[in-house]
């Protein structure tokens, strides 16, 4: 319990024993009334602790969630129950103190009117801290998701602008137009295909950006249409093979994952005729795994790119969605990268 709650409870326990006051001198005198205030009061603080503290304990314990959020008739009728048997203890240990204090005054009888009065007081004590836990709870979570949605919602912005650096890096541009400048001199078919395919790349980057995930179908196509435009430029340089499984194709990923790992493999290892790149892009169980040969050049190509920017932000979407992080390994001389898929239905 937090020192806002311990307060608020104290506060409670406070009202309680001030109207106590307020009832007995009516009858009594102002001595007389403040009497039995300390015991009212900790017996007051003791119940509505002792409640709050024997939820936290069943909510633990039982396999239904929070109170607040069931939908079902048994639960609510459950937990209807529970707080029955919470109020008839509470009134059993009640009446237990009363016949100790005031003998006299408690009645020893299951139906008398000290029993009755003291469980409806008890069980609307329960009541009132079920429903101010369960909006304390409430206003908690409704905090919590709105951090969480304004997090991914700058993970978003991050991955947004990385994807347009890297698809508008000059480099990209400048080879990619000097590729179909050459194409258009040699074979005009061979342009208009190169042409189709780079604005298919920046279509798809228009189209799903704003995402949060896409199909990994949407991502394969993508990545043809990159590599098609990779192969005129390298050749028989780069070679990439795909094992996908067909019932996989429905499950999410971030949007330009692929383009990222493939784009990465190509800047950070040596693409050459006699030392060609082999990419690999498979699926295995609840994964899609990235491989190529591990032959990195003696500089980097990019300082940026160095240090690995994308893949972290790729981690951190990730932390946001999905409760497995990627994992990127160099072994055997293959970078593999294991980018967990997300069922559609999550």
């Amino acid at each position: 319990m937090n020192i806002n709650r311990f307060l608020f409870y104290f506060l409670i326990c406070f009202l309680v024993s001030v109207v106590d006051i307020l009832r007995d001198l009516r009858q009594e005198s102002f001595l007389e009334a403040i009497e039995y205030v300390p015991l009212v009061f900790i017996i007051t603080f003791i119940l509505t602790t002792g409640i709050y503290y024997l939820r936290l304990w069943i909510l633990k314990k039982s396999p239904l969630n929070r109170f607040t959020h069931k939908e079902s008739k048994s639960n609510k009728l459950l937990y209807g129950l529970i707080i029955i048997v919470k109020a008839t203890v509470f009134t059993f240990i009640i009446r237990l103190l009363g016949q100790i204090f005031e003998p006299d005054y408690v009645s020893y009888s299951l139906t008398g009117l000290f029993f009755w009065g003291s469980f409806t007081v008890i069980i609307s004590v329960i009541l009132f801290v079920y429903v101010i836990e369960a909006f304390l709870e409430s206003q908690a979570e409704k905090q919590e998701f709105v951090m969480k949605l304004n997090e991914i919602e700058n993970e978003r912005t991050v991955a947004k602008y990385q994807a347009l650096k890297n698809q508008l890096n000059p480099h990209f541009l400048f080879n990619s137009f000097n590729s179909l400048s050459a194409l258009m001199s040699i074979d005009i078919n061979k342009a208009d295909d190169f042409l189709q395919q780079l604005s298919s790349v920046y279509r798809y980057n228009l189209d799903h950006s704003e995402e949060l995930v896409v199909p990994l179908d949407k991502e394969i196509k993508l990545i043809k249409s990159y590599m098609a435009l990779q192969h005129i430029r390298f050749r028989e340089s780069i070679q990439i093979i795909y094992q996908i499984d067909e019932s996989k194709t429905n499950y999410l990923i971030p949007p330009m994952t692929l383009e990222l790992l493939v784009e990465n493999a190509i800047k950070h290892n040596i693409v050459e005729k006699t030392n060609p790149l082999h990419i690999t892009i498979i699926t295995k169980g609840d994964y899609i795994i990235v491989e190529n040969n591990y032959q990195p050049r003696g500089t980097a190509v990019d300082q940026d790119s160095s240090f690995g920017i994308g893949l972290k932000n790729l981690k951190k979407q990730y932390e946001l969605i999905h409760t497995e992080a990627p994992t990127f390994i160099v072994e055997n001389n293959t970078y593999t990268a294991r980018i967990p898929l997300i069922k559609p239905d999550i």
